[in-house]
């Protein structure tokens, strides 16, 4: 085989493998009493626009966001990490503290250095998308209806 041909399917398979999702996990079902929410919405943006967008905990992914989507995950009070990952790059974390019955929110959004990482497609391959995940106030309902809910699958209690 020439090895032109067999450095294109390297690229290909690598660049396949880039775009693969990770596989979701179903989060632990917490009792009624001791049960927080955390609330990660996805800002739509033409940077990184087409990239999955894995949101997390140390048990592993939970929810693959897009463009506008969001997600409200049911979880045990206390301090947790949450976070997101695009394709191969580091995830970014956060720790946030859960109160039972409240809700925390977060906005994720891809960072502008993105956009020149474009610009130099071995840089965007090595690095990958970075994504901010900041504590913000919750959104209204109004500001929510601009959004697609992702649900979340939880595990038999």
């Amino acid at each position: 085989m020439p090895r032109s041909r067999v450095l294109f399917l390297s690229v290909a398979l690598a660049g396949l493998a880039g775009c693969a999702g990770q596989p979701l996990v179903a989060l632990p079902t917490p009792s009624p009493e001791a049960r927080a929410e955390v609330l990660v919405y996805r800002e739509s943006a033409f940077i990184a626009g087409g990239v999955s967008l894995a949101v997390g905990s140390p048990g592993g992914a939970f929810a693959a966001l897009s463009n506008a989507d969001y997600v409200v995950a049911g979880m045990a009070a206390g301090v947790r990490e949450i976070f997101v990952q695009a394709r191969s790059a580091e995830p970014t974390r956060v720790t946030v503290n859960l109160q039972p019955g409240a809700r925390v929110c977060l906005r994720t959004s891809a960072s502008p250095s993105t956009l020149a990482k474009v610009l130099v497609p071995v840089t965007l391959i090595a690095t990958g998308y970075h994504f901010y995940l900041d504590e913000v106030p919750c959104p209204s309902a109004d500001v929510l209806a601009n959004y697609k809910r992702v649900p979340v699958t939880y595990a038999a209690p």
